[in-house]
């Protein structure tokens, strides 16, 4: 793929496609092209991924195998792992469509910045909270348009990584008894393990006195070495050291436009055609278990799906 289809709410130059190559000495298109192939070819002969593989186009293979640092062994598990693990969360992952989200929206904006950052090639993702309707947040909910978000933006987006900004600038104590650790670190694991997101920061905004049993409560759902990348900025000046103001929205002090006006554009282009097809295949982006031919299916995921399946949500 020499070029990225447009998108007007997703900024990717030519440049920052190519560096993000660069960062993984992925320079020859001949070379990622063949390693493509071969990994197409493997995923259509496993009879437990061939199914579902069919709803993942080249340029979201692509996606994968940047992710996966350019390794075709790499890609091939991270495929299996992301196929495997939608089928364990259905909850997160699966029946998803824009028309759900309506009274989501009412309470909470989620929106990925325009502009890549310019220090690490991340995704700039940004939460804030929307005053007085937590009586209307549902964690589960907000966890689902995260993830349909992130499907979405494989068509289109070319990052290294990912860092998320959290404004709980509108919110009170009663947001603890919304939080579930056991949802949380499900997500996490869909997120890291299974579509292998790298996490380079989680940065919270507009602190109130409770942060730090929100802290507490958030890193219980996430591995070690995400948990050290969690900060608590007391200004925008502190934020701006690690996120630049011309990646920033305007609530931010930054250059960019305002969290409400991103989140507006957002709901209108997932409510296009184009969108909702696109929605719709990761629907259908699951493992067949019925025909996976190895018998060691924990040994292979290193214990993990064992221990996923016994975090019960109630």
């Amino acid at each position: 793929m020499e070029t990225l289809p447009y998108h007007p709410l997703l900024e990717v130059k030519q440049e920052e496609m190519k560096k993000t190559r660069q960062f993984y000495d992925l320079d020859d298109i001949d070379r990622i092209n063949k390693s493509l192939e071969t990994i197409e070819d493997w995923c259509k002969k496993e009879p437990h991924l061939a199914e579902g593989f069919q709803y993942i186009s080249k340029n979201i293979l692509e996606r994968v195998f940047i992710l996966s640092k350019g390794s075709v062994e790499g890609t091939k598990n991270k495929i299996d792992k992301l196929m495997t693990m939608r089928g364990m969360t259905p909850e997160l992952s699966l029946n998803k469509s824009i028309d759900e989200f309506e009274s989501l929206s009412e309470t909470i904006l989620y929106v990925p910045l325009p502009k890549l950052c310019p220090t690490d090639q991340s995704r700039i993702m940004v939460t804030q909270i929307i005053s007085g309707k937590w009586d209307l947040f549902n964690l589960l909910s907000y966890l689902r348009y995260c993830f349909m978000i992130g499907e979405y933006r494989l068509h289109y987006d070319y990052c290294l990584s990912e860092r998320f900004i959290i404004d709980l600038s509108n919110v009170n104590i009663n947001l603890l008894t919304k939080l579930n650790p056991v949802i949380l670190k499900k997500a996490e694991l869909l997120c890291t393990e299974g579509f292998g997101t790298k996490i380079k920061g989680i940065h919270i905004l507009n602190a109130p006195s409770f942060v730090d049993k929100f802290v507490f409560i958030i890193k219980q759902g996430l591995k070690e070495k995400v948990a050290n990348r969690l900060h608590v900025h007391n200004t925008y000046e502190e934020l701006h050291k690690e996120i630049p103001k011309e990646v920033l929205p305007k609530d931010f002090d930054g250059d960019g436009p305002s969290c409400a006006k991103l989140a507006e554009q957002w709901r209108d282009i997932l409510k296009t055609e184009e969108s909702r097809k696109i929605i719709d295949k990761y629907n259908k982006l699951v493992s067949d278990e019925s025909k996976r031919s190895s018998v060691k299916f924990n040994e292979e995921y290193m214990g993990m799906p064992g221990s996923f399946r016994r975090l019960d949500v109630d």
